[in-house]
């Protein structure tokens, strides 16, 4: 087996979160003579490591990457991952402190979700939900494949989603996630069992490990995909770039309030999840005054996706807009500082940011690609069948 597909491999069991097939590939690739010195590939291993609860190996692996950063010059990037080992030999009192509420397992937040709902059956050519719907209901397909078909990609071929033995298959989850109402007519292409969730209930339960759980649910079926559209995250690998989607910290706002103010030093960027935020900014030209509001300013609108205050990821950066609540609002804030550990190890990201922040006002909203909605992994795969 060569090293391509051995990656390839790699990079599939890791996301499907086998952590252990994915650490023997992984170790597989360093023991070759071309990649021995692969920093990716030890950063790669040890997240495995990590994962698997190794944390001695896990840290040998990052000891060795951090040395090598001292000898090339970057000490702010082994600075920046000493801290990240650190943090895995804390005092219990702080891992507590941090890890006060430890969230359910796949499993647990399987069986969690089975008793919130019930279970339905679709008969071949049975609608599940029409594109427009409100986004009231989760399901877990357990038998059968759906066909989802929508209505603006009519020259598209349908996408399918197709439940396996010892797996969930999430339906209807970008709703939950965002609110926003469904984006496609979903039917059954043969017999299909699901279990049907009603939002309500997965949004009211106070149980925190629960909501710890949907949280991290979220975090990878949502998160992760959307930074993977967007255009300077994309180039970022999937190990780390799953990091960066854990590092974000969530924001509530309420309607009218202000999240940036105009000529603000205000520290990093914004995904919205729920709500809409409105970005006020400055008319760029004579063409736009009949667009302005009474106070000379335009106004675009913020969806979930997208992603606001990219310059502010830079210090010194201060915002040509304001950034104001239309609705309640959710948002997922990436800070400098946890922005600064990839930058350090991609030069090129900086640069990528500073040019974003230099287009004209009114293109400083970065939408991700349409094809986010569906490049999500909607599979839940079990240790055992529940």
């Amino acid at each position: 087996m060569n090293v391509h597909v051995m990656m390839r491999k790699a990079r599939k069991a890791a996301n499907h979160e086998q952590y252990e097939e994915a650490g023997d590939l992984y170790q597989q690739i360093l023991d070759t003579e071309d990649m021995k010195n692969s920093l990716d590939i030890q950063l790669r291993l040890a997240w495995c490591h990590e994962h698997l609860g190794h944390v001695d190996e896990a840290c040998i692996l990052y000891q060795g990457v951090i040395k090598q950063y001292t000898a090339e010059g970057e000490l702010g990037a082994a600075e920046a991952l000493q801290k990240s080992v650190d943090a895995l030999f804390e005092p219990e009192e702080r891992q507590a402190e941090i890890q006060e509420v430890e969230a359910l397992n796949k499993e647990q937040l399987m069986e969690a979700l089975q008793v919130m709902g019930k279970e339905i059956e679709l008969l071949p050519g049975d609608k599940l939900c029409n594109a427009g719907d409100m986004p009231d209901t989760l399901w877990l397909l357990t038998l059968g494949t759906l066909t989802v078909h929508m209505p603006d990609y009519t020259k598209d071929e349908p996408d399918k989603l197709c439940a396996q033995a010892g797996e969930f298959v999430l339906v209807g989850e970008l709703g939950v996630f965002t609110d926003q109402r469904r984006y496609a007519d979903v039917y059954a292409e043969g017999l299909c069992r699901l279990c049907a969730i009603p939002a309500e209930r997965i949004k009211s339960c106070d149980d925190l490990a629960f909501q710890a759980a949907m949280e991290r649910l979220l975090r990878k079926h949502w998160v992760d995909p959307v930074l993977a559209q967007h255009a300077i995250f994309e180039r970022v690998n999937e190990i780390d770039r799953r990091r960066l989607s854990q590092s974000l910290e969530v924001v509530e706002l309420e309607p009218g309030q202000c999240l940036i103010e105009l000529n603000e030093d205000h520290d990093g960027a914004y995904l919205l999840q729920m709500g809409c935020l409105f970005f006020l900014h400055g008319v760029d030209s004579p063409l736009d005054d009949e667009l302005a509001d009474e106070n000379g300013n335009l106004l675009t609108s913020v969806v979930p996706g997208d992603m606001v205050h990219i310059g502010g990821l830079l210090h010194g950066y201060h915002s040509p807009y304001r950034v104001v609540a239309a609705t309640p609002v959710r948002l997922l804030h990436l800070s400098r500082e946890a922005f600064e550990f990839f930058a350090l190890r991609r030069p090129w990201i900086v640069q990528a940011v500073l040019r974003y922040s230099r287009r004209p006002v009114h293109l400083q909203v970065m939408r991700p690609n349409d094809d986010y909605l569906w490049k999500s992994d909607r599979r839940i795969e079990l240790g055992r069948i529940v």
